[in-house]
This record gives C-alpha cells, sequence and structure tokens, in this order.
C-alpha cells in the first residue's frame, strides 16, 4: 500500500471513529511529505449539512466510496455530538492542515475535512474553505445551544402565546369585515359587473352576479385564514427548538417550488422578450398585409392582373403563413421545447393531424383553385352538376347553394372541381344572359307570324330586355312540327324561375290571341269531330267543332 493510501484510509478511520488520537494523523500527515497525488472524487450531486434543520454548508463531491451525502450525513453527527458536550468550548475548535488535507476538529475528534476537491468544487482555496466551515460549525452550534436554553424556550413560548393572540384579534376583524361584505352585496347587484354585456345580450344575469360575488368573497375569506393560520403555525414551530426542523421542512416545501419558479422565470426572461419580439413584428407584418388587402378591396390600390374578390383569400394566406413561420421562430424558445414529452407530444400531434387531416387539405387546395379561377361569387346563380341556385358562402372547405325553393345545399370544394360549373351571373350585368325556351309548330302556321308572336310575348315579359331585342331559331323541321328557339336577353339571372314562368305565360296568350296551336312537345289530332286546341275565349266568333264526315265512293 502505498503512502499516500495509508494517509487517505486513516483520515477515514478517523472521521468513523472519533476516539482516534489526533497523533496518529499528525505522524501520517508530516508537512514536508512527499508530493501529493490527485485524489479519486466521485462525482455526486451536492449534499447540505443542515445538523440543527438550518443548512450551514455543502459538500460538493464525494471521496473514493463515500457519497457526497454520506460526508455530509457524517458532518452532521459529529456537530450534533458535538453540541451536546456539556463541557464544549468554541475555543477547542481549532484547524488542521497537511500537505494531503485540511481538516476542522474538536479536540481530538474531525468533524470535516477539507481535500483538494472541495476546495476546486467550490472554486476556492482549502484554507479558505476550512475557515468557512469552522465559522459557520462554532456559529450553528451557539444559536442551537442558545435556543435549547431555559430562558431562551420561555421566551419563544411568550412569543407563541402573543402570536396566537394577535391571530384570533385578526380572524375577528377579519370576519367583521367580511360580513359587512357580505351584507353590502346586494347594494353591489347590477353595479359590479356592467361589462359582461353584449349590446342586448347579458352573459350573467343580476342573481348570478349576486351569487358570483359571495362567491369570490367567500374564497378570499378562507384563502386569508388558511393563510394566516399556516403563517402563525410555522412561526410558533420555529420559535420552540423542539419543532423548528418541522417548521424549516414545512417552509421548505413552499419556499423551495417558489424560488424555482421565480429562478426559472429570471432566467426565461430573455426568451420570453425575444418571443415577445417575435410575436409584435409578425403582428405589425399582418397589420401591414391587411392595410394593402383592404385597399385592394376598395380599390384605392390596383395591381394589374389582381382582381379585388381575391383580396381576402390572399390575405388569409399570409396571415396564415406569417403565423406558421412565428411559431416556427417562437418554438425553440418556448420552456421545455427541447424535452423529450414536448417532442413526443408535437410528433403525437403532427401525426394525428396528417392522417385526419387529407380530406380537408384537399378541399382547401380546391377552394383556392375556385377562388383565383373566379369560377363564381358570392350571390351569383349557378348550377353545380345537379344543384341549381344562388352562392351564399364560400370557403376554403365549402360552398353553399340556396336552391329556388330555399333548400340550403353544402358542396364540398373537391366536388365542385370534379364538375362542371355554370355560371348565370358572370356575364348578365354587362352583356346580359340569354334564356331561351322552345315550342313546337305546326306547318301550317306562317313561320314569320310565328317568329312574331314568340318575340311580341318576349316584349311583354318583364325583366327582359327590349334590347338587344329577341330573337328566333328553327332548329329543327321535324315529321309533324316545327321546332322554333326563342332567345332573349336578361340581367335578373337570379330571378329565372318567375321571368321563364310570365314568359311561357306570354307565349301562350300570344298564340291564343292569334289563332296559332302550339304543338309542344307533340299533339295529334282528328280534326273530324274534335274541337281546336285553343281556348274557348281565343276562339273566332260562331265556331263550332267541325262532325265527322263519311264519304261514299
Amino acid at each position: 500500500m502505498t503512502y499516500e493510501m495509508r494517509t487517505y484510509f486513516l483520515l477515514l478511520l478517523l472521521w468513523l471513529n472519533p476516539s482516534l488520537k489526533t497523533t496518529a494523523a499528525t505522524d501520517t500527515l508530516p508537512v514536508n511529505s512527499s508530493p501529493k497525488t490527485e485524489l479519486p472524487a466521485q462525482p455526486t450531486d451536492s449534499a447540505v449539512v443542515a445538523p440543527f434543520g438550518t443548512p450551514i454548508f455543502k459538500i460538493y463531491v464525494g471521496i473514493g466510496p463515500i457519497s457526497a451525502a454520506a460526508r455530509a450525513r457524517l458532518n452532521e453527527q459529529q456537530i450534533i455530538a458535538l453540541s451536546k458536550n456539556p463541557f464544549y468550548s468554541s475555543d477547542s475548535v481549532r484547524v488542521f492542515k497537511s500537505e494531503l488535507a485540511h481538516a476542522v476538529m474538536y479536540g481530538e475528534s474531525i468533524i470535516t475535512s477539507i481535500f483538494d476537491d472541495d476546495a476546486s468544487a467550490e472554486r476556492s482555496t482549502r484554507e479558505k474553505v476550512t475557515r468557512f466551515r469552522e465559522s459557520r460549525i462554532i456559529y450553528a452550534i451557539r444559536q442551537h445551544r442558545k435556543e435549547i436554553n431555559m430562558g431562551e424556550i420561555i421566551k419563544n413560548t411568550s412569543i407563541s402565546v402573543v402570536i396566537l393572540v394577535i391571530l384570533i384579534i385578526l380572524i375577528t376583524l377579519i370576519n367583521k369585515v367580511f360580513g359587512k361584505l357580505s351584507l353590502k352585496m346586494a347594494d353591489w347587484q347590477g353595479t359590479i359587473m356592467k361589462f359582461l354585456h353584449l349590446k342586448e345580450f347579458e352573459f350573467i344575469n343580476r342573481d348570478r352576479q349576486l351569487v358570483i360575488l359571495r362567491i369570490f368573497l367567500k374564497t378570499i375569506w378562507w384563502m386569508i385564514l388558511v393563510l394566516l393560520i399556516i403563517s402563525t403555525l410555522l412561526s410558533i414551530f420555529y420559535l420552540l427548538p423542539w419543532t423548528k426542523d418541522i417548521s424549516i421542512t414545512l417552509v421548505g416545501f413552499v419556499v423551495s417550488p417558489l424560488k424555482n419558479i421565480l429562478v426559472s422565470f429570471w432566467e426565461y426572461v430573455p426568451n420570453l422578450i425575444t418571443i415577445i419580439v417575435i410575436m409584435i413584428v409578425a403582428r405589425l407584418i399582418i397589420r401591414f398585409f391587411k392595410f394593402i388587402r383592404t385597399e385592394l378591396e376598395k380599390e384605392t390600390l390596383k395591381i394589374p392582373g389582381f382582381y379585388p374578390e381575391w383580396a381576402l383569400p390572399t390575405f388569409n394566406i399570409f396571415r396564415v403563413l406569417i403565423i406558421i413561420f412565428t411559431i416556427v421562430a417562437v418554438w425553440p424558445y418556448l420552456p421545455g421545447s427541447g424535452s423529450q414529452v414536448f417532442q413526443g407530444v408535437s410528433v403525437f400531434f403532427g401525426l394525428v393531424f396528417s392522417l385526419t387531416s387529407a380530406s380537408a387539405l384537399s378541399n382547401f387546395m380546391a377552394g383556392l383553385t375556385i377562388t383565383y379561377t373566379r369560377a363564381f361569387k358570392l350571390g351569383d346563380r349557378v348550377k353545380i352538376g345537379e344543384v341549381t341556385g344562388d352562392i351564399i358562402e364560400k370557403s376554403m372547405l365549402v360552398t353553399k347553394i340556396r336552391t329556388i325553393k330555399n333548400e340550403e345545399i353544402t358542396v364540398p370544394n373537391n366536388k365542385i372541381m370534379n364538375s362542371e360549373v355554370i355560371n348565370y351571373s358572370t356575364c348578365a350585368p354587362d352583356m346580359g344572359l340569354i334564356m331561351h325556351t322552345s315550342v313546337t309548330i305546326g306547318y301550317d302556321a306562317p313561320w314569320r307570324q310565328v317568329h312574331q308572336l314568340l318575340i311580341d310575348a318576349a316584349l311583354r315579359t318583364e325583366q327582359i330586355l327590349k334590347k338587344p331585342k329577341p330573337f328566333v331559331f328553327q332548329t329543327a323541321l321535324n315529321d309533324f312540327y316545327i321546332c322554333y328557339e326563342l332567345n332573349a336577353y336578361t340581367r335578373s339571372p337570379n330571378e329565372m324561375a318567375v321571368i321563364f314562368s310570365n314568359l311561357h305565360q306570354n307565349i301562350q296568350d300570344s298564340f291564343n290571341k292569334a289563332g296559332v296551336e302550339i304543338m309542344s312537345p307533340h299533339y295529334r289530332a282528328v280534326r273530324d269531330g274534335n274541337t281546336i286546341a285553343i281556348p274557348e275565349e281565343n276562339r273566332a266568333e260562331g265556331y263550332h267543332p267541325p262532325s265527322f264526315r263519311v264519304e261514299k265512293e
């Protein structure tokens, strides 16, 4: 066994057995010993030396097989045993020095030892660390012996009684104050929570306001009462020596978390400032784009090829992108963003979003395409697939249509992308929408007369434009009749159903007055013995149905 190892184990024995003579250590640790070697240090968490409940110093490293916590417990045992020594004198506490270690001793017993690793951990020298521990040990023993002194106990007990009396007085005063406040609450009804209104809607009515106020007051009363009682008990426990440790432990339960929170918050302040700056910049950028959007909608700002109805969806896209970039920029500065739990939760939500948003993303992209292709806008009369009606709502996911029967139909945007869209309103304001209907008339009616009858019927119809003038096409020469197509202009595509109904009525009236039969879609009749297919009031005077004729050859 080397010289250093023998010295090391002798120091451990002196710690574990205070009865060993100091001369052994003195003989083992000569001043002019051989050059020292580094003692092995066991990296552990620091341990507090608190023999009487109050920490006096810390041990940061272990030595050899003895951990920092074990060294702290040994120090506490030595200090407690020393405080119980009836012949204790602070003058007998001394410092022992050697090339390998320093020690604080009382008589022949080592209280604590200081190695180079201890000094390095505290970023100091062995001399300074030794003197600091010596002063703290002497002060702790003196304070403890003072506390367990009978006179000190009587004084602290008297103070505890005074604290209890003060507590009782405070509780009585608090009860009176809160009792008066409770009686006056009826007068506060309807005056405290006036701000909880939105136009005619009242979030909390007058009766509920009184209930909420009473619950709030009761909660405040309980919080003050519990705080006073806990503070009083902790103060009394601290004054009495046999409960001082309990008081210190209970205060530690409250103070330590608060201290950690405050320290964490203080350390987080730079990151918080960074987050605030990023969010302010992002908000300013969004406000700038909002201003641009408003100007584009008002058409005070014009961009070639950019239509006013694109302003809102484009602004929404930019806003979403800015928010996403803001989240990405802020993410590293969030508390706990680097923890495995935080990352796991983020991955989980990302996976859930990706699995559930496929259809929504498809509708969103279809909504963008519909917006920028200007297929339709709000209020347009359209036909999408088999659905005909007016556009009442257009979002990035769905489009809502109200039919002429007041049926509201919601169509997903991706379905619109896969269907043909007929927009009756796009050209109506400028060029007019051409409405067309067909009638079939027999060959016996002159076509020029039919043309004129159809045009006259159109001109008598409301919402049909006089200019451009209606016109007629002859679309087919069928076996029994000719197909005539009437075309007329209107600027009211949203009233197509009413216009068609009025137009058909006028066509019937025109043809009936002119004595021209409408053969739509097929009309077959044997004239002999059959009445003409014209209303009675439109027949010629003296009209009689022809009789059957039988001819003999």
